[in-house]
Order: structure tokens, then sequence, then C-alpha cells
């Protein structure tokens, strides 16, 4: 009696149960190890599990998916930025590039004129332009240090500018052909007629001419040399407008000058020769381009009666 309940502790103590279990575990897997009896068993928990695995890792995966939607979502926003600013200064350059081209044009246009000119020209650079209903000046990137002097003419490829005015050292007010305070002497191309031209703040004014000259719409002016400062045949404007005087007693005329002087980039600066410098010294006062006083530039402003 006592041995039988000694044999049922020892077979319901633990070590006896992990024991016998572990026996049957070996047993298991030497005959599933040689007859593969546990295979259908893990096949078919293995498909029971799919779903069970799937609904696991789906957090996992819809995490994945997220962060490599948004990390390309950012690297196509930055490759984009970088694509806009490569565009950006690619149109930069293009319109640089389209400004040095005109820019080199109009260079290639002045020298080629400048080498095929009879006259001693130098090129200058408009810095600055000042244009009020009266003043008219430009402010060119030359000045005393450069040899430039008071009265020298200016022009460009299309006609004459105007005068040197004021003079700094490294730079020059060009005082123009507009300017209400200016006068040139002038030449009718077509007839040789003479007489002077005087700015209005926009165009020339002509208010000197006989009832008897013979001037039309039309007709060319040019410079006529008196004075000796601005060579003769130089190119200034065209004759739009004819009218005459209240008491019709002369013909005055309005001309449009054949430079854009509100768009001027590059002028032609003229360098009398020897000969001519001798000449501009002992020329008489009166046939030199004049200043007008303020009393003249107030005429300047009246306005003549059209022409019936």
């Amino acid at each position: 009696m006592e041995t039988l309940k000694s044999n049922q502790k020892i077979t319901q103590s633990p070590l006896f149960k992990f024991l016998f279990l572990e026996l049957i575990c070996l047993v298991l897997m030497i005959s599933d190890k040689n007859n593969q009896l546990a295979q259908p068993i893990r096949s078919t928990l293995s498909l029971a599990a799919i779903p069970l695995i799937k609904i696991i890792e789906w957090p996992q995966d819809m995490y994945q998916i997220t962060e490599l939607a948004v990390s390309r979502q950012a690297k196509l926003i930055q490759e984009n930025k970088q694509l806009k600013e490569q565009l950006l200064e690619a149109k930069l350059k293009v319109q640089q590039n389209a400004s040095l081209a005109n820019e080199n044009q109009r260079l290639r246009a002045m020298l080629s004129a400048t080498q095929n000119s009879p006259l001693t020209t130098s090129v200058a650079f408009v810095s600055n332009i000042t244009q009020a209903q009266r003043t008219q000046h430009v402010v060119i990137d030359q000045g005393q240090a450069d040899g430039l002097f008071v009265g020298q003419a200016v022009l460009n490829l299309a006609g004459v500018i105007g005068q040197v005015d004021v003079l700094g050292n490294n730079f020059a007010h060009v005082i123009l052909i507009t300017d209400t305070t200016h006068a040139i002497p002038i030449e009718i191309l077509r007839t040789g007629m003479r007489t002077l031209a005087y700015g209005n703040g926009q165009d020339i004014w002509l208010k000197e001419i006989p009832t008897s000259g013979d001037i039309q719409v039309g007709d060319v002016l040019v410079t006529s040399g008196f004075g000796n400062r601005f060579p003769r045949g130089l190119k200034l404007a065209a004759v739009k407008s004819l009218a005459v005087s209240p008491d019709r007693t002369f013909k005055t005329a309005l001309a449009m000058p054949y430079a854009e002087l509100d768009r001027l980039t590059e002028v032609f600066l003229i360098w009398p020769n020897q000969s001519k410098q001798e000449d501009t010294a002992t020329s008489s006062a009166l046939d030199q381009p004049i200043l007008l006083d303020s009393n003249n530039s107030a005429q300047a402003e009246n306005k003549p009666a059209p022409v019936q």
C-alpha cells in the first residue's frame, strides 16, 4: 500500500511529468524527421496562420508605404524647387545674353562708324537721364580727367544729341538739343537755308524763318558748322509741322530729332582737330551755338498759330 502511494507521488511530481513529456517530444521529433508525420499538420497550421500574420503586419506595411510616399513627395518637391531655380537662372542668363548681344551689336555699329568717320570721336556711356518739361540733360561716364571740355559736341548713330554743359572730374552733363535753353546753328539740307534751331522741351523749334523761306514738312535739318563746335552736315531733325507767327511776319517750324533722346545708352564725343581748336578760339561769339537766357526760354514756350 505504501509502495502504491509512493508510485503515485512519483507519477504526480512535476519532474516526472516534465521528463515524460520530454520523452514524448523526442519520440515525435525522431518520428517526424524520419517519416514526416507532422508535415500535413504544419501545412494546415501555416495556412490558417496566414490571415493572422497579414493582420499583424498590416500596420507596419501601411507605415512603410506612407513613409515612402511622403519621402517621395518631399523629394519631388525639392527637385521641383531646384528645377525652378535652375529655370529662373537660365532665363536670367538668356535675358542677360540678349541684352549683351544687343549692346555688342550697338558697340560694333559704333566702332564701325568711328572707324569709317573722318571725325575724331570716342565713345562714352550714359549713366543717367534727366528729362523734365524744360530741363533735358544726360550724364555720361567721362569728364575733365578724360580731356572733355565744355561745349564739346555729342551725337550718336542717329544724329546730334547735344553738347557738354557741365564738367566733373569723372563725369559730364550733356545738355540735349531739346532743352529750352539750347540753340544750335542749322541748315536745311534741301535748300541750304540757314537758321537757328531751339529746343522746346520735346522737339526742335525753328522760330526765325523768313516768310519767303523755302521749307517743307519732311525737310532734313543738319548742322551748318557755324561756331566750329558741330561739324557741318550732321543730321539733327526732320521738319514735322509748319506755322506762321501771330503777326504773319515770319514762319516757324517744329522738327523731330532723329536721335531717340530718352533711350540713350552710348554716345559719341567729337574731338576737333588742332586747326579746329584754333578756329574755335578765334571764332565770333555770334557764330557759336548759344545757351538761351530765361527770357528767351520763356519765348520758346509760345506756340505759333498754324499755317492757313
